[in-house]
């Protein structure tokens, strides 16, 4: 393991921590205190003692570890369990041409990334300078490189309407009023693609297919209305059973084909 790299250390009750190594730096907890310089002459897969006896196990954390326990946000970020939805419904394969609307604090933007792949293409805004760099600051820190160094994903401040690319294989908009865009859709996404709307009421979904039906329906068509759920389950001795708190509702996606 190098500096400026992620790790996540795992104690003896599951409990999982994310740091960033640093030479000369330790990591403190209830358990006691762990030296960054004795993790990184450490490697995934191995263990360690802290200062007061508690072993822990060293793992390279996963996107989803980092989402869930490490990003910092400004904004409630787009779950795990939900960004999958959008990578297997929104179909983003490698190659893709993707603008993402609503960067938030680039939970989506960072999968994004790694689905398309160095061939594809993310183009990812938002209106908020905060939201701008906080999304920066998540992204660099999982890839250990300055974003400027990701050659294939481009992070403006811009509103959705001032974007010039057009041939886009996939829009998504986590925006709170995409009615407003079908139009700038209409002329960006290529024949034949898909747009993704992240909502979190019924109300915003209604108004959004309702715009659709009356103006655009010569150029969407609607695909589905998803939600997802996600529960977990715990084995504890000879006891199988879901965990007492779930994961639950987060939110809608709205998925429409373009057809003219």
């Amino acid at each position: 393991m190098k500096e400026g790299e992620l790790v996540m250390l795992v104690d003896t009750k599951k409990r999982k921590y994310l740091i960033v190594l640093k030479k000369n730096s330790f990591f403190e907890f209830h358990k006691g205190k762990i030296s960054h310089d004795d993790l990184l002459r450490k490697s995934p897969g191995e263990k360690i003692i802290s200062s007061k006896g508690e072993e822990l196990l060293i793992l390279k954390p996963a996107l989803f570890d980092f989402v869930l326990k490490k990003m910092k946000r400004i904004s409630q970020v787009i779950y795990p369990k939900d960004i999958g939805q959008i990578l297997i419904l929104g179909d983003i394969f490698p190659g893709a041409k993707v603008l993402e609307a609503g960067t938030g604090s680039g939970a989506l933007t960072c999968f994004l990334v790694r689905a398309v792949g160095e061939k594809g293409k993310v183009v990812s805004v938002d209106e908020r300078k905060d939201m701008i760099e906080t999304a920066k600051k998540n992204i660099e820190t999982f890839y250990n490189k300055k974003v400027e160094e990701i050659k294939h994903l481009k992070l403006e401040r811009a509103n959705l309407k001032d974007v010039k690319e057009k041939e886009f294989d996939r829009v998504i908009l986590d925006l709170p009023d995409p009615w407003n865009y079908l139009l700038k859709i209409k002329k960006v996404l290529k024949q034949g693609g898909i747009l993704i709307c992240w909502l979190p009421t019924v109300l915003q979904i209604f108004k959004l297919i309702e715009e659709v039906e009356k103006k655009f329906y010569k150029n969407f068509e609607l695909q589905g209305i998803y939600e997802t759920l996600q529960r977990e389950w715990q084995k504890k001795g000879r006891s199988l059973r879901p965990k007492d708190l779930m994961v639950g509702h987060t939110g809608f996606l709205i998925i429409f084909y373009k057809i003219k």
